[in-house]
């Protein structure tokens, strides 16, 4: 045995200046902490919402949970949606709660926890730079994933796509290991992570299949294995639509049916067109988009299958007529440590010039996008607005604004009632545009935000307030019910209206 190796390596260690020597020692939790230095700010301090479903559908389920207030959307209503992920977030709610915080408290605990979540990605990502390139291989990898703007811009948010991406990539890494090692906890891990990505994301359903086919192939054992415990995640998620819609599963084929079959997403929030997801990358990624795909097919022919699945997922979103850009994030988190991995095999053939010119290339395009600053803004002036009536403690709130550029924050009001109808006197308070006619008297116009749009939209229409002169909750009668938009498609199914 060699006695004189630790020694030299130690040797190289108290040479090296301290930032090398943690790099060398704890190379995986400084990528760890690289990716939380960037992801937790964002979630601490941005007030940003990527998506109403965030606000509507999960935090506010998650709210409604903890403090038994807020609106109730239609997915809730006919019993589209499982309340796994309400259920999930409101641990963090109720701590914040029980601590005697507010549901603004609430609402950054939880977001904190899904950019812990999140790093599952970073993981795999060094993972896998370690298994094929070493080291420097595991550094480049993890450092690409934990700073890359798409994966910490969506860390805090609290989205399907994100959490299914957060189970699908280690998913892939266990099952590329699966493959390499035969071991059962592999095999086991690499299972289960597929049956709860597809709970979460029905529709990622040909990408795990995919990865499943790669973990199983040939194996009559891993099939076994695998299938065997995917399906414990997704019996315990028919369970709870049993528990708490009354139907085991529901929520899995009543998605599939009222957007699949009748249409109802195409036709209530509109269908675009099949080019949309590469023009939006394009758009995200600007110049880098060349060397994301060059260095994707440099990462390693034995994770070809990771790229098949990126690409199937982006294929099968682009013919489902109704299209946002979050959707295809689990392919773009599948990506970006393959990119990694390319670079990673790239750089013996480059010189360090060359090297340091490849880098800033790959990362300047995502950096400089007007979708950062987009993704940034995204309804911090709708929360400041919201914020700042919520201090107010209003009872009861007319919103008559309400679309995808602004949604009012109502996790953050505790034990307020809204109402969408038309500019409701009962009430104590009306959101609306500036230039709204048909204000009732006695109401007056408080703070005023400009409404974040996109980045080639032009300029925004400024949102306010109206709040009565007379005082607060005076009204006995209650305002009629929020409703939102409600496909009429979908009203038989209703099976609760609280």
């Amino acid at each position: 045995m060699n006695i004189q190796q630790p020694r030299a390596f130690q040797a190289d260690l108290q040479r090296a200046g301290p930032i090398r020597r943690l790099v060398e020692t704890h190379p995986l939790a400084v990528c760890l902490a690289l990716a939380l230095a960037f992801r937790l700010p964002v979630a601490l301090f941005d007030n940003n919402f990527a998506a109403p479903d965030e606000i509507l559908q999960y935090l506010g389920q998650a709210h409604r949970l903890v403090y038994h207030s807020g609106p109730v959307p239609w997915e809730f209503q006919v019993g589209l949606r499982s309340w796994l992920i309400p259920g999930f977030l409101a641990g963090p709610v109720w701590l914040a709660k029980a601590l005697g915080g507010s549901p603004h408290a609430g609402i950054v605990l939880a977001k904190a926890l899904l950019c812990f979540c999140s790093l599952s990605i970073v993981w795999s990502g060094f993972q896998w730079g370690r298994m094929h390139h070493g080291l420097r291989g595991a550094c480049i990898a993890g450092g690409l994933a934990a700073v890359w703007p798409d994966l910490w811009l969506m860390a805090p948010h609290a989205l399907e796509e994100a959490l299914s991406a957060y189970t699908l990539v280690p998913a892939a890494y266990f099952a590329s290991q699966a493959r390499e090692s035969g071991a059962t906890r592999h095999i086991l891990a690499a299972g289960f992570l597929l049956g709860l990505t597809f709970v979460l994301r029905e529709q990622l359903a040909p990408a795990i299949a995919i990865i499943g086919i790669h973990l199983c192939w040939r194996n009559a054992r891993s099939w076994l294995l695998g299938v065997g415990i995917a399906c414990v995640p997704v019996l315990l998620a028919g369970g709870l639509d049993w528990l708490t819609w009354g139907q085991p599963f529901r929520s899995f084929w009543l998605n599939v049916y009222l957007n699949a079959v009748v249409g109802v997403s195409a036709g209530a929030f509109g269908a675009v067109p099949v080019g949309f997801y590469p023009l939006m990358l394009l758009v995200d990624w600007l110049w880098s988009m060349a060397e994301v795909f060059l260095f994707t097919l440099r990462s390693t022919r034995a994770l070809r299958f990771v790229i098949l699945a990126a690409l199937v997922t982006i294929a099968e979103h682009s013919l489902i007529p109704h299209k946002e850009f979050r959707f295809i994030f689990p392919a773009i988190a599948l990506t970006i440590p393959l990119v990694g991995l390319g670079v990673a095999a790239s750089l013996p053939r480059l010189a360090k010039f060359e090297r340091i010119l490849a880098g800033l290339f790959l990362l300047s395009g995502p950096f400089l996008s007007p979708m950062l600053r987009t993704n940034l803004l995204m309804q911090t002036t709708a929360y400041q607005l919201s914020n700042e009536l919520a201090q107010q403690h209003p009872c009861a709130v007319t919103i008559a604004i309400l679309d995808g550029l602004f949604m009012p924050i109502t996790p953050i009001f505790v034990g307020t009632h809204f109402t969408n109808a038309p500019y409701a006197a009962q009430t104590d308070a009306i959101i609306a545009p500036k230039d709204a006619v048909g204000i009732p008297p006695g109401f007056v116009r408080q703070s005023c935000v400009a409404r974040n749009r996109g980045p080639f939209s032009g300029n925004a229409p400024q949102i306010c307030y109206w709040i009565k002169r007379a005082g607060w909750c005076e009204e006995s009668k209650p305002p009629p019910p929020f409703e939102l938009i409600f496909p009429p498609a979908a009203r038989r199914f209703i099976i609760r209206g609280d």
